[in-house]
């Protein structure tokens, strides 16, 4: 299974802001909420660029 670029992109977003919320968890620091925003916004890349890689599958058969 291929994986298009900007699901790469938007898993990579989630990764490190996954990393990060975990690090300041273990060290019993409170998460910003920035760090949510940036990783809902890498949730919405992964999103967008399955259904665009989904729809041209699709409309390929």
């Amino acid at each position: 299974m291929k994986i298009g670029k900007v699901t790469k992109v938007g898993i990579i977003i989630q990764i490190m802001a996954l990393v990060t919320m975990l690090v300041l968890v273990l060290l019993n620091k409170t998460v910003p909420s920035l760090l949510s925003w940036i990783f809902l916004v890498g949730l919405v890349i992964v999103m967008s660029g399955s259904l665009v890689t989904l729809s041209k599958r699709n409309q390929a058969i």
